[in-house]
């Protein structure tokens, strides 16, 4: 998908400043009853697990439901199964190694946390059709847009990329894994596949991936950009407030600004 840099204007300015400020109160506003919710990390039986190599943070994962791009068409990525052939972003067929699943289950009137609960990318929230159906996508699964590859989490504007509980009581969560770290295309949008060096203590099936051998293979992306933390955020809205008296946005900086444009057109016809 081709960069397409948006020029400074003041209504981005005064969008930004409001998304600061939300950001300011989000971080001042007592949490309560939510600091000792249900963390997101637990397996199937809420136990949290003791599988080697699992750790803090969300496994980045497809919804149950995600529509994969294969050689004979899309296919539910719950119905994929290893040696299945995927279609690439680089045109290429490759066959699945390994797939993550992951099934969460919440306690009743706790918070799904942030590191597990779905965000919803619209339809055509990215480009025209891209994605081609509503895309679900844990908040740390990265997409490929403009030329950078950023974690969805990031992207967060609550109108064509939000964060999606919508009563949802129990979640399943996928992840495929190639020979070597790719681009599959998840409801028509690019979207990173599993890298060898992530946590795949995470998911409910780690044990089968222990014993695969083989070799690790050189990583062809950099790492994602990932902008979810608060302060991390703030610096960008300043920095997008700001553009039109002096533009220092960073690449992720436009590419955000760029979907929150688009968002802003898609609202009359919504």
């Amino acid at each position: 998908m081709q960069n397409q840099a948006t020029t400074p204007t003041f209504a981005q300015t005064r969008r930004n400043l409001l998304a600061a400020a939300s950001i300011v109160v989000a971080a001042l506003w007592p949490r309560g009853a939510y600091a000792h919710g249900y963390d997101g990390h637990s397996h199937r039986d809420g136990s949290g697990g003791g599988a080697p190599g699992s750790s803090g943070g969300g496994a980045h994962c497809f919804l149950r439901g995600t529509l994969i791009r294969t050689p004979t068409g899309e296919r539910d990525i719950s119905t994929l199964a290893i040696g299945d052939l995927v279609l690439t972003y680089f045109g290429q067929e490759k066959p699945i190694k390994w797939i993550g699943r992951r099934s969460l289950r919440r306690q009743v009137g706790k918070p799904w946390s942030a590191d597990v609960a779905p965000i919803k990318v619209v339809r055509s929230a990215f480009a025209n059709d891209v994605p081609h159906r509503d895309l679900y996508l844990s908040p740390r699964h990265a997409v490929y847009l403009d030329g950078l590859l950023v974690t969805v989490g990031s992207l967060v504007n609550g109108s064509t990329v939000l964060r999606c509980d919508d009563g949802l009581h129990s979640l399943d969560y996928f992840h495929l894994e190639l020979m070597q770290r790719d681009l599959v295309f998840a409801e028509g949008a690019p979207s990173e596949t599993f890298s060898s060096s992530s946590n795949f203590g995470l998911f409910d099936n780690w044990s089968e991936r222990l014993e695969l051998d083989a070799p690790a293979v050189a990583h062809r992306f950099v790492p994602a950009t990932d902008i979810t933390g608060g302060r991390r955020q703030l610096r960008s809205r300043l920095r997008s407030a700001l553009a039109p008296l002096v533009d220092r946005r960073t690449d992720f900086d436009k590419l955000r600004d760029r979907i929150e444009d688009r968002a802003e057109r898609m609202k009359p016809a919504a």
